[in-house]
């Protein structure tokens, strides 16, 4: 029987996506496509969600990968904010799913820089049972030890839950912790598979 959720945050409960913004703050497309590549195609992106790092630290890491743009990678890294967006059902599914008496969690890789701009964006943070963000851990999905880290600090039982995250190697890593999963793709297909699990 299923008692907790655990939720991913990006293209998930919340949208997320670079490349509306940094045509806009970078227009041309020799320097969007250098910044991509130093900022969010950069392996280092995916370092810095563990949250080690200082802002000006993980801007000269990026500047590293492309020194001739480093005017346009901190204005990109200024507001990177805006690369992520509400989405209009995520609040309204998470009191849902409470209500009928559902653990939730959120578990999701998301840097320190973003979420102090999250602004209202991340609203159902408030409404949930717990929450580990990388940044606060040290702790990136897929690794084991996110999950371990997260039931651990909640109690949760693996046999009893469900991740729903949008990525297929954290799904994976969930099942073999013994975690079901669901591979999100959008939001009525997620509901659908949560009443194949008995939930809903």
């Amino acid at each position: 029987m299923i008692k907790n959720i655990i939720f991913d945050i990006g293209r998930v409960l919340n949208g997320y996506g670079w490349e509306e913004y940094l045509h806009r703050v970078v227009p041309g497309q020799e320097a969007y496509k250098a910044v991509e590549q130093a900022i969010f195609l950069n392996p280092a992106w995916v370092e810095h969600d563990k949250g080690f790092l200082t802002e000006e630290e993980e801007i000269a890491d990026f500047v590293s990968a492309a020194p001739a743009y480093e005017k346009e990678i901190r204005a990109v890294y200024e507001n990177l904010g805006e690369c992520t967006w509400a989405l209009d059902y995520a609040v309204p599914w998470v009191k849902e799913l409470k209500a009928k008496g559902l653990k939730l969690y959120v578990l999701s890789n998301w840097p320190e820089h973003i979420y102090k701009q999250r602004g209202n964006k991340l609203d159902f943070l408030d409404l949930v049972d717990g929450y580990c963000l990388s940044f606060q851990e040290h702790l990136n999905k897929p690794d084991a030890e996110a999950f371990l880290n997260l039931m651990g600090k909640y109690g949760i039982t693996a046999e009893e839950t469900v991740l729903i995250d949008d990525t297929k190697a954290n799904i994976q890593a969930a099942k073999k912790l013994g975690i079901h999963g669901i591979l999100f793709t959008d939001y009525e297909r997620a509901r659908e598979e949560l009443k194949g699990l008995g939930v809903g």
